[in-house]
């Protein structure tokens, strides 16, 4: 039988048969010559073939490189920070009003801030005159009747324990500020809330704080006696709190000459403590 009878099948199977013997004695070639070569020969035979194996088979691999995390810068401005810390407090600030209790007539006493969960309002100390009523008017309106408590102790600060009027049907739920564990730095952004209807934002810097002399035992250790800022004090009343851009309570207004003048929230903590001590509601 001559090429030109042989169909194309048979020319495609003759082909593959002939390449199949011929890969069969190439094999056999090789690995007699190999057995036969020097050892230096083999060794580079092999690397050649194993470069040549890694090179074929990684061309198809897909390297997947780390992956990245995606930051993002979230920039925060002054402005936002200040809403904030007043939207945190807005809720344990009231308005002190004080009822004569011979005439009627009504003042305002100050504001007062809520101190504790069980409703002990914090204000400036000022003359408290028995038969005279104080209320409290909280920020969602409703009005709170209060009993002073530590009259009698001598310190900057008084305290008012919250009552339920007669006419509220549920207890009153006081929302507490919170106080600040850290003492302020000169140049920090303070805000301050004050109005005597209306609530009133102020807010400015840390200019100065003022140090005096603490005698204990032998020794005179130096306190944090007032924070000396430059907010607006045309708004400021007795009571005004002082918070920073956190939305803690750093310091407190209290009577004095000095309108941009704040007390400490530590010297606030030893009084609260000081008053609460020993003292009992009084009826």
């Amino acid at each position: 039988m001559q090429m030109q009878d042989l169909n194309r099948n048979q020319v495609v199977l003759l082909v593959l048969l002939i390449s199949f013997v011929t890969s069969i004695a190439t094999g056999i070639i090789t690995v007699s010559l190999l057995q036969e070569a020097p050892i230096e020969v083999t060794r580079n035979i092999n690397s050649i073939v194993e470069k040549t194996i890694q090179t074929v088979t990684t061309p198809g691999t897909v390297t997947q490189e780390p992956q990245q995390k995606e930051v993002t810068t979230v920039v925060v401005k002054e402005e936002d920070l200040v809403i904030s810390s007043i939207n945190k407090n807005i809720k344990s600030i009231a308005r002190i009003t004080e009822t004569d209790g011979i005439t009627g007539e009504k003042t305002f006493y100050g504001i007062g801030l809520v101190v504790t969960k069980e409703g002990l309002i914090e204000s400036d100390r000022k003359t408290i005159t028995s038969g005279n009523v104080y209320i409290a008017s909280m920020s969602d309106g409703t009005s709170i009747s209060l009993t002073p408590v530590g009259v009698d102790k001598q310190t900057n600060l008084l305290l008012f324990r919250g009552a339920q009027d007669k006419d509220l049907k549920t207890p009153y739920v006081y929302i507490p500020a919170t106080l600040s564990d850290s003492e302020p730095k000169l140049g920090q952004t303070v805000i301050s809330l004050g109005g005597d209807t209306e609530n009133a934002v102020s807010v400015g810097r840390v200019t100065s704080l003022e140090m005096k002399d603490s005698t204990v035992s032998t020794t005179t250790p130096k306190y944090l006696a007032n924070i000396d800022t430059d907010v607006s004090g045309k708004d400021l009343v007795v009571g005004s709190p002082l918070f920073n851009l956190s939305g803690d309570v750093i310091g407190i207004r209290i009577l004095s000459d000095m309108s941009k003048t704040f007390l400490p929230i530590s010297v606030l903590k030893k009084e609260i403590l000081i008053i609460t001590a020993t003292s009992t509601p009084k009826t």
